[in-house]
């Protein structure tokens, strides 16, 4: 394996919405670097970089998959990753590791939720991306219009590189306008020529545009520009490679990538346009986990290495497979490192450039700035840690996940495959760290935590792969409760006599509202020891444990300020327990007090909804049924956007609901928004499913 200096590197990440090509152009990426012999097909499960048998099932991106080519001079390193929602998870994880993109829109499907996600969450790490239009073979397709719309709605600043020639049926090849050669695809194979007659115009006006576009995101250039009325290739080219990486300007690319079609040009802006590790601005960490001292690293193979793990993946034959990106320094098998997170040491027994996984990957000796690798069997390490010398530590803050915006209870079918699901799950948890798995601390029921309806399907097929058949329970909606009105000079006392030393311990509070998102507060006010100081800990703890199972629905409360202010205690009977006992019965009794009124504040989701022009009435009217708050509507080219804030137990099951309005066309995008009141019949209905379990119980 040729050894690469980082200015010979580039880290790229294709990111866009479900279906629009990602995976398909990493294929086509691979056959032209002739790292595969055929061009890979989702249709047909023949992928080079997917082993996920869920994922070759339902042909769907579900974690990140990593290769690399090598082009002319230049290690590219590729990360192919999800365009669902549901798995968003491994989408920002990829994220937080490139130093470029290039963004798959679909020509017959426009601008969709997880496009704008995408492009959102590169423009604020400051990632230079360029937008490929995919799909230009299919009926429907218009590259003019699609580039209209990412004009308008997506990248003002973008310009087109590349033409297609021909579209739809006629499809047929692409034209750079950085070399003016036309890309004619014969089968899979991609052949030069000269641009058609017939383009010849189109390209001049193509051609001047973009020379506008560069030249006016640089003085010097514009400057000449003027002057000159054009600028060299050789200017062209430099202008262009330094407005993108200043995000000056984002290139539109054509392609077809399932056909091969645009995919050497791709490869070519790669090499020529993005930027290598040295081109990125240093990297910023913490000499340590305390993040008190502020370190930056560069892209140096002479320094201390800085490597960060953004995947782990269970192989059943290799064992742990941690992918890492090496920020910094040179990487070697059985190094002894530092987790910088946990203070173990860690070290992988053998390092692998991936294709997918490590049977079709290659072996290394060394690994440096820039390189994705896989490091085998580490034993303390998990995705987001950060792994560095001992005697020149740097700590990286892990992954931010996204919280989980579903949960469901689940219960193995058979009582024997309890601890064994418990087991396997954890494991999928160290895979996504955005699923979340717990026991309820009262029912000891397993409650299973995801991004989506197909997030928490998913571990439900993984489970069922590895012999273990699982129920679901309903999704809880976590609802929360506060109260509207301040009570004062509230009393909890617990007193209990039964021979020998008794329990005693007596708490006065006072509890407010405080604004929403504020979580709850508590204030000591205690003056003159009417509470030891050892107990008031005690009384917080009690307080704060009696405030996790509100009276309406057994949720937690928050948004309240907890002051307490007097007391009483025996110099015998007072301890520990009696003071948690006595803060507990404090906030219940507040609870009780008419004045109270306790409320249930239910989570608002922010939705973003796609769909055909044709449906955006029934989407509507079906939106306004579910109490949908609408924001925005927009009508870009055949398809419509909608934003609104919807009540999360109004769209637990929207995938089915959207799938049937629109006969499968529609899509959508979904985060948390914001807690609000719910309305009284909605409280009701909590209230009374509540009261009826606990009545169950």
């Amino acid at each position: 394996m040729k050894n690469y200096k980082p200015a010979d590197v580039r880290v790229v990440g294709m990111f866009g919405h479900r279906g629009s090509g990602k995976t398909s152009l990493v294929e086509g990426l691979l056959f032209n670097a002739k790292v595969t012999s055929r061009l890979g097909s989702v249709e047909s499960g023949s992928l080079t970089l997917e082993v996920d048998k869920e994922a070759l099932e339902r042909q769907t991106t579900m974690a990140v998959n990593v290769g690399f080519a090598e082009w002319e001079g230049c290690r590219i390193g590729l990360l192919d990753t999800p365009g669902d929602g549901n798995f968003w998870g491994a989408t920002n994880r990829a994220l937080q590791v490139v130093d470029g993109a290039i963004v798959t829109l679909s020509a017959p499907d426009g601008i969709e939720p997880i496009t704008n996600r995408a492009v959102a969450a590169l423009r604020e790490r400051r990632v230079p991306f360029a937008v490929l239009v995919t799909k230009l073979d299919k009926e429907g397709a218009d590259f003019d219009e699609v580039v209209e719309e990412i004009r308008g709605d997506m990248a003002k600043n973008a310009a087109v590189l590349s033409l297609p020639l021909g579209e739809g049926a006629n499809f047929r090849g692409v034209i750079s306008l950085l070399d003016e050669k036309a890309y004619l695809q014969d089968g899979e194979t991609t052949k030069l020529g000269d641009v058609p007659a017939d383009m010849a115009d189109a390209v001049t006006s193509a051609r001047e545009m973009l020379i506008d576009a560069v030249a006016a995101a640089d003085d010097e250039l514009a400057e000449k520009y003027l002057e000159e009325g054009t600028l060299t290739a050789e200017e062209l080219s430099a202008g262009l490679k330094q407005a993108v990486q200043a995000g000056s300007l984002v290139p539109i690319l054509a392609g077809a990538p399932a056909s091969n079609v645009g995919s050497r040009v791709v490869l070519e802006v790669i090499k020529a346009v993005f930027p290598s590790p040295l081109e990125r601005p240093a990297l910023t960490g913490y000499t340590d986990s305390g993040q008190q001292e502020m370190v930056e690293r560069a892209a140096d193979p002479e320094g201390p290495a800085v490597v960060q793990i953004f995947r782990t993946y269970n192989d059943p034959f290799a064992g742990t497979l941690s992918f890492a990106r090496v920020w910094s320094g040179t990487l070697s098998p059985g190094e002894d490192l530092l987790n910088t997170r946990t203070g173990v040491s860690d070290r992988s027994s053998h390092i692998y450039l991936p294709q997918g996984s490590t049977k079709a990957g290659t072996e290394v000796k060394h690994a440096g700035p820039g390189d994705l690798v896989v490091l085998t069997k580490l034993k303390n390490s998990h995705t987001g840690d950060t792994l560095a010398p001992k005697g020149n530590p740097t700590f990286l803050p892990g992954f931010r996940e996204p919280p989980a915006l579903l949960s469901f209870g689940l219960s193995p079918e058979e009582q024997k495959d309890e601890e064994k699901a418990s087991a396997f799950i954890h494991k999928l948890c160290e895979e996504d760290p955005s699923l979340r798995f717990e026991r309820d601390p009262e029912t000891k029921e397993m409650l299973l935590g995801g991004l989506g309806q197909a997030h928490i399907d998913y571990v439900v097929a993984r489970l069922k792969s590895a012999g273990i058949e699982v129920t679901l329970r309903e999704p809880k909606v976590p609802y929360r409760e506060t109260l509207r009105s301040a009570i004062k000079n509230i009393e909890g006392k617990h007193k209990k006599q039964s021979g020998g030393h008794g329990q005693y311990g007596v708490c006065m509070i006072h509890v407010e509202p405080l604004p929403r998102g504020s979580g709850v507060e508590f204030v000591d006010e205690i003056v003159g020891g009417a509470i030891p100081r050892q107990f008031i800990p005690s009384v917080e703890k009690g307080i704060r444990d009696a405030l996790r199972r509100g009276p309406i629905s057994g949720n937690e409360v928050v948004d309240l300020k907890v002051t307490l202010f007097d007391g009483k205690y025996h110099r015998v009977d007072s301890s520990d327990m009696a003071f948690q006992a006595a803060g507990r019965k404090a906030v219940r009794a507040a609870f009780a007090e008419s004045k109270a009124k306790p409320v249930l504040l239910e989570p608002y989701m922010e939705i973003e909804v796609s769909c055909p022009g044709e449906n955006m009435g029934d989407v509507m009217g079906d939106l306004n049924s579910r109490r949908a708050r609408v924001g925005n509507m927009t009508t870009e080219g055949k398809r419509g956007r909608i934003t609104a804030a919807v009540p999360m137990k109004e769209i637990l099951r929207y995938t089915n609901v959207l799938r049937s309005i629109t006969s499968g066309r529609g899509s959508f995008n979904m985060k948390f928004d914001r807690y609000e009141e719910a309305p009284p019949n909605v409280q009701e209905e909590v209230a009374a499913s509540y009261k009826a379990a606990e009545d169950e119980d």
